[in-house]
């Protein structure tokens, strides 16, 4: 999941503004735990800094202080500034901050890769299976609360044009038994695994570490590994300044509509997979076009969700009667030189395509940001805080807080957001409250109930350890609880400092399960 910053060839608008803006993506349900992709995209060249004015970086006490009162407003009111921040542009004619900042592809040059994951399969769920450690998701939600993924995820069959194209074969990762085919990352793109095109992607500082201490390298975890199975390590603290961004993008024909699900709620979970392709509980959505011509209309039009199944039925069409036609402006939006990309890339546009709306991805095609995480090292434990498109940005608990920022360019009011610094659900209470993006945390099969700290708190590594399954060890906390870092999840581990990339991305014969994408 690559985003496409500077060292993308394309060109990106950024909508109500003449910056220009590049998108990247994450990915959630993975084709691929990394990339196979060896790049001439191996150095991160200038990434820009974050503009001033928007009250970034904050001081670590300032954040505390925040976290201690409960200053529900200033912890939003910076999320939102940050989102502003990242996605203006320097000057009038300049691009978007966040594109010139390094890609998951750079961050990690030079690791040996293993073999993909295939698709259809959350990365728990498979090693969960092979490892024998947690036996029944409803039992550990019984003895211990919410579990971190359910089993039953979609299932995304290539299209035969994809699959036969001679020019895409080193990009298809083969079936596995009853697992469908998958792709590879390309380039600039990550494998997600769904319609979903997605990346994780570094700012200066989060780069420059993971390159300076060889955190891309297996040889150097493994050198970290505690000497006991009791023992507990870490990887060396990222530095205050770093930035990890997460982001994930929608396709959109320059000749018709694209149908994109809009997430209503509800606020509770139901025990079962919830993603997008779930109709009766995303009942509701728009139709994305290109043309702002179009816009105001209300048409019908449909999901098409070629080749998905859950449970070996199909999920698809996915059919809206009386849906309102939106323009790309209103989005953070990119529009792809087909040629300037490698043919993986091309492979994950034209899957992306077909399984939304039917056809390959072709020139003049759009991408639109629909979801955004974004981690930053203002404290230790990091802030977090996630945003999703949607029709109505102005209504519900979501669009709270938002300030005035007269210099903020582009759509970025068009956003709601989710967020989670360290205030727990009751003062001196041991839960998280609920923080989570409808289309990162929901495809990715986790639980309505869930927050990105608690998650993200869970990051290790290791090598010998593969019965450790840190963030779902049965008999482990659950997906709100707010718990230690010396918690026993973390014995004869690496933890890796909330980054959940580091645990997908180095290679690692028997890797740590984890939320494969993630930051």
């Amino acid at each position: 999941m690559k985003q496409q910053r500077a060292l993308l060839a394309g060109t990106a608008a950024l909508a109500g503004s003449s910056a220009l803006f590049a998108l990247a993506a994450c990915m959630h349900r993975p084709a691929s735990s990394a990339s196979q992709v060896t790049s001439d995209m191996s150095v991160c060249v200038d990434p820009l800094a974050m503009p001033s004015g928007y009250g970034y970086p904050a001081r670590e006490a300032t954040v505390a202080g925040w976290v201690e009162r409960r200053d529900t407003r200033a912890i939003r009111e910076h999320g939102w500034s940050l989102f502003a921040a990242m996605n203006t542009a320097p000057d009038p004619d300049g691009e978007a901050v966040w594109r010139s900042w390094c890609t998951s592809t750079q961050a990690f040059a030079g690791a040996t890769v293993p073999t993909p994951a295939p698709v259809g399969a959350a990365p728990a769920t498979a090693t969960r299976a092979a490892t024998g450690q947690v036996r029944s998701l409803n039992a550990i939600r019984a003895k211990h609360g919410e579990p971190i993924n359910f089993r039953a995820t979609p299932q995304y069959q290539l299209p035969a044009a994809i699959l036969n194209d001679p020019a895409y074969r080193q990009c298809i990762v083969p079936a596995q038994g009853e697992t469908p085919a998958g792709l590879t990352d390309g380039a600039v793109f990550q494998s997600n695994g769904d319609i979903m095109i997605a990346g994780v992607i570094y700012n200066r500082d989060a780069y420059d570490w993971i390159r300076s201490r060889g955190l891309y390298r297996t040889a150097t975890l493994r050198g970290l590994q505690p000497a006991s199975a009791t023992g507990q390590a870490e990887m060396p603290e990222m530095p205050a300044g770093s930035i990890v961004l997460k982001p994930m993008m929608w396709p959109v024909p320059q000749d018709g509509v694209s149908a994109l699900p809009i997430w209503d709620g509800p606020d509770s979970d139901h025990d079962r997979y919830a993603g997008f392709e779930v109709h009766d509980m995303w009942p509701r959505a728009v139709a994305v076009t290109t043309d702002p011509a179009s816009e105001g209309r209300r048409i019908s039009g449909a999901l098409q969700l070629n080749g998905v199944t859950l449970n070996g039925a199909a999920m698809g069409p996915s059919r809206y009667p009386d849906m309102p036609v939106v323009g790309t402006g209103r989005f953070y939006r990119y529009t792809p030189d087909l040629a300037a990309l490698g043919a993986c890339d091309r492979a994950l546009l034209d899957a992306s395509a077909w399984w939304a709306y039917g056809k390959r991805f072709r020139q003049g095609d759009q991408l639109v940001l629909i979801a955004m995480h974004a981690m930053t090292k203002e404290q230790r434990a990091w802030t977090f805080q996630s945003f999703w498109w949607h029709d109505r940005p102005d209504a519900g608990p979501y669009a709270a807080d938002r300030p005035a920022l007269p210099n903020a360019l582009g759509p970025w009011r068009h956003y709601l957001m989710t967020e989670t610094y360290g205030t727990t659900m009751a003062p001196g209470g041991t839960r998280w409250p609920v923080a989570y993006n409808p289309y990162i945390e929901l495809a990715a099969a986790h639980p309505i109930e869930t927050n990105c700290m608690n998650c993200h708190h869970r990051a290790a590594w290791s090598d010998i350890r593969a019965d450790r399954v840190s963030y779902q060890l049965e008999g482990g906390p659950d997906a709100l609880a707010v718990f230690d870092q010396r918690n026993a999840i973390f014995d004869g581990i690496v933890k890796v400092d909330s980054m959940w990339a580091i645990s997908s991305r180095v290679p690692n014969p028997r890797p740590t399960p984890g939320p494969v994408g993630t930051q």
